[in-house]
């Protein structure tokens, strides 16, 4: 169920690595501050780093137990959503399925507005404070108007206002908060505390499971003895102390001022190198092509720096590695759905106590935290003593296989369950299909970012987290158009959803093949680890070195001027001298 949180996770080592060198080589000066670690960043920021080479800094705490409650009352509400939307408000199954992955789906949009705030606008102390209140007044407003008699009499006849309002308003809070949170968690470590870093993100990811675990648990319990309005208050509840814990640890906080978001960038370069391309096509020969190679994107470096340039062409070649993940996504975020409403028609006693439908959810978090060291010391080290090469990729298409597996699997117990009397077919027949999709989840979720990270420029990870949130957001989408368009038996619908996901593992393979990891030595210079030899220019596409005679850019960036090759170029990149 947490896996998702790795997307922000491994942001953290992102910004700490970024401390160590982005600012370093803008000229901040590290020393001593009264017996601490400290750094003077850029503007005269004085960044004073608690803890040691060996301790957390103490303002951690406070961003991990505001993470902990914001994640269990986010779970809360999640685990019951298709049961309420049925049984409180009264729609019918395929509507709460399509809702519940709308609501998904917009959460993982605003993920990218949270970005954009924290890197560009407020910061992400204020942008994790100002999304985390607008969350709890949607909690609030979901909890109160989950009160019998409070927008309506019943089933059917209550109106929408408060769900609208309420999961509106939780979307572009969670979705705010969540690639925010650990990027701020990275701030808190100084460049003597790398080594910590392993150790945070265990600890964050462990608690994350913990919390899901049990809120999966609790929330479903809540709802059956005292009502669905007592299992959204407590989360709503929670979220009031998440905000009050966060605000306690203020004066403890390294905070940063934004420095502009590199999304922005990146898609101005995209739309200079479309443009570009559009002006080539109708001046021809009369346009100045000299940057042009092989890619759109050089067109770019008319008018931004040829590194960054190739830092995004490098990004957007690892991101198409990502083309298959919105199916595995639209697969997987269905057990709160569609998996839940199976669960709903099956006999759900166990030792003469009747167990609610969500709890079986329950499960994924608790393989998860099994699966995880399991899968790292049973098979994927041992497997390399032996020198078998199960590659990053190799584990992704392998979760990707699993992941049809585990929907083939629900198709056959939907069979039975519609060849079998009402409520006779036991609830533990669905164990195997989330075992299945669990290991799916393991080896792709975690994989798929470690092995975006490793072929990725340091300054763009936070894209590499957008397309990765993306994936999640149009996966969603697909499901809600899909159960709602298309009528179907549940059975087929099964199989249609993992026969899709067939087709792009194929897909994957064929990108998969093509694809050539990039050579350490490329990412050392795109990221400024060592400097870029003058005497050539970089193409990450190719991984071809253009001496300077044969190639204008170097040129360019050496006479810090519009002239390529004893030509004149205006500033539309057109080529007066072909011209005339």
């Amino acid at each position: 169920m947490a896996i998702e949180e790795e997307s922000s996770n491994s942001g953290v080592s992102t910004s700490v690595d970024n401390l160590g060198s982005s600012i370093d080589g803008k000229g901040s000066s590290k020393g001593d501050f009264s017996g601490k670690q400290g750094e003077l960043g850029v503007d005269n920021e004085v960044f004073v780093y608690g803890g040691d080479e060996n301790h957390f800094p103490p303002s951690i705490k406070y961003i991990m137990g505001n993470e902990i409650c914001e994640r269990y009352s986010y779970y809360a509400l999640r685990s019951i959503l298709t049961n309420y939307l049925i049984n409180f408000m009264g729609y019918s199954d395929k509507n709460a399925s399509s809702i519940g992955h709308g609501f998904n789906a917009g959460a993982y949009i605003f993920s990218l507005v949270g970005a954009y705030v924290a890197d560009g606008l407020l910061g992400k102390y204020k942008t994790i404070l100002y999304f985390s209140i607008l969350y709890c007044f949607g909690a609030a407003i979901f909890s109160i108007t989950a009160i019998p008699g409070v927008t309506g009499d019943g089933p059917g006849d209550r109106s929408p206002w408060g769900l609208v309002v309420g999961l509106t308003c939780i979307a572009i809070g969670t979705g705010g908060i969540k690639p925010v949170v650990s990027s701020f968690c990275g701030d808190q470590f100084g460049p003597h505390q790398k080594s910590l870093l392993q150790n945070l993100f265990q600890v964050f990811y462990w608690c994350v499971n913990f919390g899901s675990f049990f809120s999966s648990i609790l929330s479903p319990i809540l709802r059956t003895h005292v009502g669905y309005w007592c299992a959204f208050v407590i989360p709503a509840g929670i979220l009031i102390i998440s905000i009050i814990i966060y605000l306690i640890g203020n004066k403890q906080y390294v905070k940063r001022k934004p420095q502009g978001s590199i999304l922005s960038t990146a898609f101005c370069i995209i739309g200079t190198g479309i443009s570009e391309s559009v002006k080539k096509t109708f001046h021809g020969n009369k346009y100045n092509d000299h940057f042009y190679n092989n890619s759109f994107l050089d067109r770019a470096k008319l008018k931004y720096s040829p590194r960054i340039v190739e830092q995004v062409k490098l990004v957007l070649r690892v991101l198409t590695v990502f083309t298959p993940l919105p199916f595995f996504w639209a697969l997987y975020d269905q057990t709160g759905t569609r998996w839940t409403i199976q669960a709903n028609s099956m006999d759900r006693n166990l030792g003469g106590w009747e167990i609610d439908s969500e709890i079986i959810n329950c499960i994924n978090p608790l393989l998860v935290m099994i699966f995880v060291p399991i899968f790292e010391y049973g098979i994927y080290r041992p497997l390399e003593r032996r020198n078998v090469k199960f590659t990053l990729l190799r584990r992704m298409g392998t979760g990707m296989f699993l992941s049809v597996i585990a929907f083939y699997i629900s198709a056959i117990i939907q069979v039975h369950i519609d060849n079998s009397p009402p409520e006779s077919v036991h609830i533990a027949l669905q164990i195997p299909q989330y075992v299945v999709l669990t290991a799916a989840e393991v080896l792709l979720s975690i994989t798929g970012l470690e092995f975006a990270y490793a072929n990725s420029p340091r300054s763009m990870k936070s894209i590499v987290i957008a397309g990765w949130l993306i994936c999640v957001s149009i996966g969603n989408m697909f499901d809600a158009f899909v159960i709602e368009l298309i009528e179907l038996p549940e059975y087929i619908l099964s199989i249609l959803f993992g026969s899709v996901m067939l087709v792009f593992i194929f897909i994957f393979i064929i990108i998969a093949y093509r694809f050539k990891e990039i050579d350490q030595s490329v990412l050392d210079e795109l990221n400024g680890d060592v400097p870029m030899d003058n005497g050539k220019e970089l193409d990450v596409v190719t991984q071809k070195d253009l001496t300077s005679s044969s190639n204008p850019i170097i040129n360019n960036n050496n006479n810090n001027n519009n002239s390529t090759l004893g030509h004149s170029i205006d500033e539309n990149g057109y080529d007066h001298d072909k011209s005339n």
